[in-house]
């Protein structure tokens, strides 16, 4: 597979990008500079400028007079994007750590299920 097709979403949950674009995201169309956004959200003050350039490579934020902000026309995708990978981090959370499908005769138990 070709790095230019890779279409994943460039922010991890758990992570300082995901709790600044979060935060811009929720503020959507306000415009903060990298230490209110700091101020704003407890990231590490060390990282914010590397972490803004690279929201705004990946075109998730825009930056205008050294401050950052979430298009308003773009925050309610953003919003949906950032919630769904917040729900398949929570679905793999929840999963047993049992692997009761490797077991000789889970197929009978699904049986006796039904």
């Amino acid at each position: 597979m070709d790095e230019s097709d890779d279409t994943r979403f460039p922010v991890l949950p758990d992570t300082d990008e995901h709790t600044v674009l979060s935060f811009l995201v929720r503020n959507s169309g306000e415009r903060f500079t990298p230490r209110k956004i700091v101020d704003q959200t407890g990231v590490n003050k060390v990282n914010i400028s590397e972490m803004l350039e690279n929201l705004f490579e990946h075109q998730l934020i825009c930056c205008s007079e050294d401050t950052y902000y979430v298009d308003p026309e773009q925050g309610m995708e953003l919003k949906r994007r950032l919630e769904s990978i917040d729900a398949v981090v929570q679905l793999h959370d929840t999963t047993p750590d049992n692997d009761s499908y490797a077991e000789d005769g889970w197929e009978d138990q699904l049986g006796s299920i039904q």
